[in-house]
């Protein structure tokens, strides 16, 4: 799907946008902005996308995105009729005033907002405290809310459990044709990876050759075309294998995988462990001690 430029605007009393999002679930929406954006997940499931990275979010996810990254998150689909949660805060660096981060007292808040060009998950002690000040963010008067947000980056660049999210070979590009061209390839992909899509189909409905669709949708996403299919199947098994009993095989004739061979293949490759595994460790770890 292409990327799509969203205009923010933060209101008439703050610098920057603070929201408080109560829905029903959240669609695929790949789209990019110029602010920062820092995202809490009260409540919902899901999968993340950022750049190329393409990943399992749950309640508590916490991911600080940078300038212009593309990025979308997307309900499961058993989940999409429960509520959903989320905290955003979205904002540009100017918003503090020129010149903040060059000082010695917030240099480190400086580097945090350079590594976000990527995507940072936030995982720990100091995502915690971060989502309970975020929590509370938007209720505070305009002046309270602009320290706040400073006070949340400043627990955030001491955070030592993070994860880079986008890799370096990913390049978004800016030519409207490229937007175009892997828009309607990304919404043809999510709306069939269930079933056998193939990168022929894909080609054609970008209007190019397998070779040449081959190495733009590589320049595009980071990811080879099978394997970005493969991570939303088994994305989709994962959900599969937690919410139901359903036998594993059927699982995987669900998500797409023409044998079940394949299928406990490509899983392992991916979660590095077995389907069967990672329904008896996810049951393991829902229960109560």
């Amino acid at each position: 799907m292409r990327a799509r430029r969203e205009h923010i605007d933060p209101g008439g009393e703050s610098s920057f946008r603070c929201r408080h999002d109560r829905v029903s679930g959240w669609p695929f929406q790949w789209h990019f902005h110029p602010e920062l954006e820092l995202t809490l997940i009260v409540r919902g499931r899901g999968q993340r996308f950022v750049g190329d990275d393409i990943a399992d979010f749950r309640d508590g996810d916490l991911v600080l995105l940078g300038e212009n990254l593309p990025h979308t998150w997307q309900s499961r689909a058993s989940s999409k009729k429960a509520a959903s949660e989320a905290v955003v805060v979205q904002f540009l660096p100017t918003c503090f005033g020129d010149g903040l981060f060059d000082r010695p007292e917030t240099r480190h808040i400086g580097r945090l907002l350079r590594q976000a060009a990527a995507g940072i998950h936030f995982r720990g002690r100091a995502a915690g405290a971060a989502a309970e000040r975020m929590l509370r963010i938007g209720d505070l008067p305009p002046l309270r809310r602009l320290t706040a947000l400073l006070e949340i980056l400043d627990g955030l660049a001491a955070c030592r459990s993070t994860r880079t999210l986008a890799t370096p070979r990913f390049r978004p590009s800016s030519r409207p044709s490229d937007q175009r061209r892997i828009h309607r390839t990304l919404q043809f992909v999510h709306e069939r990876f269930t079933t056998d899509v193939t990168l022929k189909q894909a080609a054609a409905l970008a209007r190019l050759s397998d070779s040449a669709f081959s190495r733009f949708f590589q320049r595009a996403t980071g990811k080879r075309f099978a394997r970005y299919v493969n991570e939303l199947r088994v994305g989709r098994a994962c959900e599969l294998l937690a919410e139901t009993d359903r036998n594993i095989a059927v699982i995987a004739m669900d998500c797409g995988f023409a044998n079940l061979s394949n299928f406990n293949r490509r899983f392992k490759e991916l979660r590095k462990l077995r389907p069967r595994e990672f329904r008896r460790k996810f049951h393991a770890e829902a229960s109560p001690a």
